[in-house]
């Protein structure tokens, strides 16, 4: 049961990010996404798109504060996810009331899935080209959780990596 449950999120969570993040670009017509994330809390108990425009940075890059804009999930501003991750949420309710793992297993083996499909998603060039002026990242709210730096590594440039850890690691 635990396998189906991971697979059909897998599943599920790639086709509603493909649908958002598509329906976010189409709307997003007069700036561009520069940062997408999945977002969460620290129980996993549902799982959301995040994303911002280059323009809705509030300060200068000159700002000491400009890589908390930036790269600060809580700070961005779209936050709509087109009601595409109904099913997605579902499916993680059904996998904390089915699966009798740890609470920590079950926060990790969410976690990685969703880290996984991002992976997948990013070497299809869905997000665009991997470069200086494009972030994607796991964020765990009010959270330090290992997964926030390591899909920030594994997403990312180097210096996007880095000026994320400058702020948040």
């Amino acid at each position: 049961m635990k396998m189906q449950l991971v697979q059909s999120l897998h599943a599920e969570l790639r086709n509603a990010i493909l649908s958002h993040y598509k329906e976010l670009t189409a709307r997003c017509t007069d700036d561009v996404i520069y940062g997408y994330s999945l977002f969460t809390d620290d129980c996993v108990s549902s799982i959301g798109p995040v994303a911002v425009k280059e323009g809705s940075i509030q300060v200068k890059e000159s700002d000491p504060m400009y890589n908390y804009y930036r790269y600060g999930v809580v700070e961005w501003t779209e936050w709509d996810d087109f009601g595409m991750f109904d099913e997605v949420n579902q499916t993680i309710r059904n996998y904390h009331e089915t699966v009798k793992d740890s609470f920590e297993e079950r926060v990790t083996t969410l976690l990685q899935a969703s880290l996984d499909v991002l992976i997948e998603l990013e070497s299809t060039g869905l997000f665009g080209p991997r470069n200086d002026s494009r972030f994607l990242v796991i964020c765990v709210s009010d959270s330090e959780n290992e997964i926030m730096i390591e899909s920030a590594q594994k997403l990312n440039t180097s210096k996007v990596c880095e000026d994320y850890a400058s702020e948040f690691a």
